[in-house]
């Protein structure tokens, strides 16, 4: 009896006890929670910086319209906010473009790196996009080293992948690469072959999407240029100038593109042995300003053209002086098929003037420079030359180059050989996926029936409500144009009220204090008439009285200085009240950055305008369309240039298949009104960015 009375006495402290414990446990799992989701919420931010900054720097290393020198550390800094022990989509996408960068940038060994890593990257996450990607990049280096066969074999790999995954855009560009291998691999007509059916699955693509598609212009331009030279390699110059002017159309005022044209047409004329036409391109080329800062080796390369063609008119003025210049650039930039070609110009040169030891001396350099890198052609035409200097050992030079052209016609053979084969590898692989698509078709044409009857009683159902939510949809985009314009209306309302208050206080200047100066100057004009006591004492009041007018202009003056200080900061005041209205409004939340160095004062009211038109059309579409959490609005001065993004973390959408909207074009119109460059990037399910450069001049 005592036992159970002492047993429920003791309980309820137990009890109380195991409820604290409880809740502390409760309590401290919470916290842990919350603490765990806002440390969460700061990485993702930091890591959406990270991809808005890599994508901005990977836009700037595109540009071609910005010096050569500048893209290469842009890209280089988009590397290196690669952050590669993260093997997601979005980094491996990343990385490939910074592999493309570096291939136009004639980066070598910084593509390889880059194809190795993506390599890595794409098999570990078993990413077959990715695995054509990298072995785009492997192909691409095999090419600009000279490896033709690992080069096409690397190319074709990559074809089956983007076959099976149905990306007929990027075919369209592997194709180009497949027809430059060809080319490099002198099999002329072959690649020339693959161009023009390139040019019938451009169009076909075209008719696809029943419009032209972003990269329609530079898709045409590499194919007419890479035909001319084909052309040209056949001694066919008439169709190479043809064509070479067909890709001007396309070369989109690109300064690399038209240079390519230029050159590819001097050369034609060249050969023609139209000199004069030839030194008229060249001029061209070297005359404008862009060239030497955007392409150094090509203005080189272009330079020892023009005096080739001076020495062909009998002008040697400034020679060997230039040769030595541009040997000095090739030196320092390891650029050995431009050494190779001015070591021969300058053999010729050393034969003109009837130096044959300096000919003969300069010709075997250039052949030793074509052998190091394992071009063939260039190889025969540093033996000709040395064959013509070098009366002592021709027939053994001929010899050599006998036995180097059989090789390279049996290599050729070789070459095309391995490519039908692997050609036909791939149609096999064609006609298989043709087959399945048929297969496929007649499971979704029955399966399709049947959806059909569902859907259609579903559309009835959700019309209505679709119809409610569009109205809304409407209101809400009304409301949208109504805030902005009430924003707009503000502004002008306060330039209004500052135009006033200046006004105020010339007047006050005017009416208050230049009264108070001359009745106080009449008052004291009395000292030159009396000067007894009474009168002095009176003037003192005076005399203080000038102290109240001193401090009254100091005031105004300072009211001044501060409406002016005002004006120069109203265009960051009325951004800093967009991105506040838009945080207040919607869900997405909207930071603004921007380079201190910009002097928005001195930059004219109509690109201010259009640039935050832009914004304004931007903002709407991530409100709209996104979904987004978070967007990024960013100023960067970049020279002459100032450069706008807006970016998101939204569901974005497949640009490549998605026609543009009203909006992205009048925001093109805009951008076109200030001679600018307009680009959209959008990753499905991931992100979108919007950039724009515009000249300040």
């Amino acid at each position: 009896m005592g036992n159970w009375v002492s047993t429920t006495c003791r309980s309820p402290i137990y009890l109380y006890i195991l409820l604290f414990m409880i809740k502390v446990l409760f309590y401290s799992g919470l916290f842990f929670l919350l603490l765990a989701g806002c440390t969460s919420k700061i990485e993702d931010k930091k890591e959406q910086a990270a991809n808005d900054s890599i994508q901005k720097y990977l836009d700037l290393a595109k540009n071609g319209n910005l010096d050569f020198e500048k893209r290469k550390k842009y890209n280089d800094i988009a590397y290196s906010y690669l952050d590669l022990t993260k093997n997601d989509s979005l980094t491996r996408w990343h990385l490939y473009f910074v592999g493309i960068n570096n291939s136009n940038l004639t980066c070598f060994d910084k593509l390889k790196q880059n194809s190795d890593e993506l390599s890595l990257l794409a098999f570990e996450s078993n990413d077959q996009l990715s695995i054509a990607d990298a072995n785009k990049l492997k192909g691409l280096h095999f090419m600009y080293t000279s490896q033709n066969d690992k080069a096409i074999e690397c190319f074709y790999k990559a074809k089956k992948i983007l076959l099976k995954l149905n990306f007929p855009k990027r075919i369209i560009a592997l194709n180009k690469d497949i027809a430059q291998v060809q080319y490099y691999s002198s099999d002329f007509l072959g690649s020339n072959k693959t161009l023009f059916e390139n040019l019938h699955y451009i169009e076909e693509v075209r008719k696809k999407l029943k419009t032209s598609y972003k990269n329609l212009n530079q898709d045409l331009y590499r194919n007419y240029s890479t035909i001319a030279g084909n052309f040209s390699a056949l001694l066919d110059y008439e169709n190479s100038i043809l064509y070479d002017k067909k890709a001007l159309k396309y070369a989109d005022n690109k300064i690399r593109n038209i240079i390519t044209s230029y050159s590819g047409i001097a050369s034609a004329y060249f050969d023609l042995k139209d000199y004069d036409k030839a030194e008229d391109y060249v001029k061209k080329i070297l005359d404008n300003p862009q060239t030497k800062s955007t392409n150094p080796e090509s203005y080189y390369f272009m330079t020892a053209v023009l005096t080739r063609i001076k020495m062909e008119k009998n002008n040697i003025d400034g020679m060997p002086e230039i040769f030595y210049e541009i040997d000095n650039y090739y030196n320092d930039n390891d650029d050995l098929g431009g050494q190779d070609y001015n070591q021969k110009n300058l053999s010729i040169y050393y034969l003109k003037v009837m130096d044959t030891v300096n000919a003969i001396k300069a010709a075997k350099k250039a052949l030793l420079i074509s052998k190091s890198y394992k071009n063939p052609i260039d190889i025969l035409g540093s033996l000709k030359q040395l064959i013509e200097v070098d009366k002592k050992n021709a027939s053994k030079n001929a010899e050599a180059y006998i036995r180097i052209s059989d090789s390279m016609q049996l290599a050729e053979r070789q070459f095309r050989n391995k490519f039908a084969q692997i050609e036909y590898e791939t149609d096999v692989i064609i006609n298989e996926k043709e087959a399945a698509i048929k297969q496929k078709w007649i499971i979704g044409g029955i399966s399709g029936f049947i959806i059909v009857i569902v859907i259609l009683l579903l559309v009835i159902s959700t019309q209505r409500s679709k119809e409610k939510e569009l109205r809304l949809l409407q209101v809400q985009q009304k409301t949208n144009e109504e805030i902005y314009d009430l924003m707009l209306l503000q502004k002008s309302k306060e330039e209004q009220a500052r135009h006033d208050e200046k006004k105020r206080i010339a007047l006050e200047l005017h009416d208050g204090v230049m009264n108070r100066l001359a009745s106080t100057r009449l008052n004291l004009d009395v000292l030159n008439h009396r000067r007894d006591n009474k009168t002095i004492e009176e003037c003192l009041n005076h005399i203080n009285g000038i102290y109240k007018i001193e401090q009254e202009i100091r005031n105004i003056s300072h009211d001044l200085t501060l409406e002016t200080f005002n004006e120069n900061n109203s265009f960051i005041a009325l951004l800093n009240d967009f991105v506040s209205t838009q945080n207040n409004t919607f869900i997405t939340q909207y930071m603004l950055e921007m380079d201190e160095s910009i002097q928005w004062e001195i930059i004219s009211g109509n690109i201010k305008m259009n640039l935050f038109r832009i914004i304004q059309e931007a903002s709407h579409n991530i409100n709209k369309f996104a979904q987004a959490n978070n967007a990024m609005i960013s100023f960067i001065l970049d020279g002459e240039n100032i450069c706008l993004s807006v970016s998101d973390d939204g569901k974005g959408f497949e640009a490549e298949k998605t026609m543009p909207g009203i909006g992205l074009k009048n925001i093109e119109l805009r951008v076109d009104s200030l001679k600018g460059k307009f680009s959209i990037r959008s990753i499905k399910g991931k992100s979108t960015s919007l950039n724009i450069a515009v000249p300040l001049a």
